[in-house]
């Protein structure tokens, strides 16, 4: 560094503070609300004796004792496009991070030409090369570097969170989707058995209508009822594709016909899992990302100050040349050492509507934050509800079912000696199946509360590294 530099540096350095005052200090990330929940809080749906989730619980699948469930599950989340493109955006913000952590290190760079020199009078030409190794640093005065930096390592955990939720995501969606599979492909069975026991009863009452024992009427309305079974077993049918197409679109794989042989319902193996409300900041990864949010836009608050302020660079450069015509050799070397202070004048307000914007985006993430825990916490609550209201139907319609079959029974039984209408069989056959069916569906649902319950309290494994 030449004398002159070394008188000019602290008069710049001196300039830069005596315009500026005193060094800004970065506002710290703000607390995040958390609507004053305590360690003593519980969910007013909480069933008695739940216990606590554990490390178990974070692979919930396992816990319904289905393989099948499970393995769908493991395929989804290892092969479903959701899942890829959010480990992507945390490649990305990874790639983020270190471009942020370099803009704060000196730029060095290299340089190098061929200028071309002739004198017409001597008739003399040369080509006089050069290289220069050239040196750019910032020395980021106010911490707007150090604040971009900052901002970008909690983007990459903010991505990192939304990757667990998109895991989070995936396993309850392929979950519902594999219980929406063996529930239509249950129907259909329950159908098919309807339809068989229609063709019995519809044989029964061609016999008595032949025999005379029976209007024609019966065999009408028994015909019709054959019919209706028909159209619901072709819906069922459909529903079976459907769902198998989605089950195996969710894993990623082409929709192909699969057939759902030994259908039947996952069950929750063991007693309930229930968190705190409190806990529910820690499990939740869209709450922890929501958190995040909250660090990316105090951090990049202090970016837009910082710019507010003079920016000091320390540009360099070391040059060699040749010396000039006749030489050809590189020897002479120059070297400088530059301080540019960087002052905005005017910007018509730019600026400072930038810090105007970025404190804004402070209290919209604040804002997003408290709506995530509020939909947090009523999920949860909900899930619980329907959970304990799900266990309640579904008891009641078991006791109904086996009525209903009963019933059935006795009215096959009293309309072939002739002590009752044919309208009492058919009414019989449709309560005994639509109560078959409606637990069928209160079965189905209680695999759904419980998976939903795990996915409200923000329960999934980590991915695998690799």
């Amino acid at each position: 560094m030449n004398a002159r530099l070394r008188r000019l540096m602290p008069g710049a350095l001196a300039a830069a503070l005596a315009g500026c005052g005193t060094l800004p200090q970065p506002d710290a990330p703000p607390a995040a609300p958390t609507l004053g929940i305590t360690a003593d809080d519980r969910f007013a749906g909480a069933a008695a004796g739940a216990t606590a989730p554990t490390e178990a619980d974070r692979r919930w699948w396992n816990r319904f004792n289905d393989p099948a469930l499970a393995g769908w599950v493991e395929r989804a989340l290892a092969n479903s496009p959701d899942a890829a493109i959010a480990r992507e955006r945390v490649v990305q913000a990874q790639a983020l991070l270190r471009g942020a952590s370099a803009r704060r290190s000196p730029l060095i760079g290299a340089e190098a030409g061929v200028q071309a020199r002739s004198r017409r009078s001597a008739g003399e030409r040369a080509l006089d090369p050069s290289a220069a190794l050239t040196l750019d640093w910032d020395l980021d005065l106010w911490g707007g570097l150090q604040q971009a930096e900052q901002s970008a390592a909690a983007a990459l955990l903010q991505a990192e969170d939304r990757a667990q939720a998109a895991r989070l995501s995936i396993a309850g969606l392929t979950a519902r989707a594999y219980v929406a599979w063996q529930e239509a492909a249950l129907d259909e069975q329950l159908l098919a058995d309807g339809q068989s026991l229609q063709r019995e009863v519809l044989r029964l009452v061609d016999v008595r209508v032949s025999a005379g024992l029976a209007p024609r009427l019966d065999r009408d309305r028994a015909q019709t009822e054959t019919a209706t079974l028909e159209a619901d077993a072709a819906d069922a049918r459909v529903r079976v594709r459907q769902a198998a197409a989605a089950l195996q679109v969710l894993s990623g794989e082409r929709p192909q016909p699969m057939a759902a042989a030994d259908a039947r319902l996952p069950v929750l193996q063991g007693g309930p899992t229930v968190a705190r409300p409190i806990d529910l900041l820690r499990l939740r990864p869209d709450l922890r990302a929501a958190e995040r949010g909250l660090a990316v836009a105090a951090a990049d608050l202090g970016v837009a100050r910082a710019d507010l302020y003079p920016r000091l660079r320390l540009p360099g450069a070391i040059t060699l040349t040749s010396a000039g015509l006749g030489g050809g050799v590189l020897d002479i070397v120059t070297a400088t050492l530059a301080a540019v202070l960087e002052v905005a004048l005017f910007d018509g307000g730019e600026r400072s509507a930038g810090v105007e914007a970025a404190r804004s985006r402070v209290a919209e993430a604040g804002e997003v934050y408290r709506r995530t825990l509020l939909q947090a916490l009523q999920q949860t609550e909900a899930a619980l509800v329907a959970a304990e209201g799900t266990a309640l139907r579904t008891t009641a319609l078991q006791r109904g079912n086996a009525a209903a079959l009963t019933a059935l029974e006795q009215s096959r039984t009293l309309y072939t000696n002739g002590l009752a209408g044919f309208l009492d069989v058919i009414e019989a056959r449709r309560s005994a199946l639509q109560t078959r069916r409606s637990l069928l569906r209160a079965q189905a649902d209680a695999a759904r509360q419980a998976i939903a319950g795990f996915e409200a309290m923000g329960l999934i494994a980590p991915a695998e590294p690799g």
